[in-house]
């Protein structure tokens, strides 16, 4: 009985797998828990804004509503924090499959959402102060978590670094296919709507427009050719 030679493969070699599309899902997360947390944190806004002017009537109007939505933001913050450097990496194999050898473009991506992470983190850490001053409210300086306050409702909405991840994208998608077209013209407006609020005082609809923007750019890798642009393994 004669048979087929059976070819061996190299010790060298390995089946070229796929990438997963984790990375995207990653961006859809980090999109809904940012702007999840950004709504979050405006419920805790007192009523009346006069009591931004006195410490202890603002300390009092965030404990009234309990320091569980406190906790609810850290932890949406950080969430989003985590998830969106993991599509920032994707992002950058994806482009950088596409894009020439040495364009600055995947790093200039990733970059981006690094900047957004940090400035989750970093903004997510007075909630944790400010969780444990209405806590303990009566033992608390008012003046002093009315100053963390006023960081935890600042710093974490700093989304202006996405606008560098977004004009990597739409110079990708345009320029070398890196992405679906329309997300490449999507971009573009998304582009000049995060960079514009970063540079002007509306910082805090900068965090809002960004976070839809990771939605967008998630759901378009999950359901279009550029979640399979990358031939490299995970």
């Amino acid at each position: 009985m004669q048979t087929e030679p059976i070819e061996a493969i190299p010790a060298g070699r390995r089946p070229v797998r796929q990438p997963g599309r984790g990375w995207a899902a990653a961006g859809v997360l980090a999109g809904v828990a940012g702007f999840a947390a950004m709504e979050v944190g405006t419920r805790l806004a007192p009523a009346d804004p006069t009591a931004y002017a006195d410490a202890e009537l603002l300390v009092d109007a965030y404990a009234s509503l309990g320091p569980g939505l406190v906790a609810a933001v850290l932890a949406l913050y950080v969430i989003a924090a985590f998830a969106v450097v993991v599509f920032g990496a994707g992002l950058r194999r994806a482009l950088a499959a596409q894009c020439p050898a040495g364009s600055l473009a995947p790093d200039v991506a990733w970059a981006g959402t690094l900047l957004v992470a940090g400035l989750c983190l970093v903004g997510s850490g007075p909630a944790t102060e400010v969780f444990f001053g209405l806590l303990h409210a009566a033992e608390s300086d008012p003046d002093i978590t009315a100053s963390l306050v006023r960081m935890m409702d600042t710093l974490p909405w700093v989304w202006g670094g996405l606008a560098l991840t977004v004009t990597a994208v739409a110079f990708g998608a345009l320029r070398h296919g890196a992405a679906p077209r329309w997300l490449g013209v999507v971009s573009i407006v998304f582009t000049v709507l995060v960079g514009g609020l970063a540079m002007a005082p509306l910082q805090y609809l900068a965090g809002y427009v960004g976070s839809i923007w990771l939605v967008v750019a998630g759901v378009a890798y999950l359901a279009g050719r550029g979640a399979r642009t990358a031939t490299m393994g995970a």
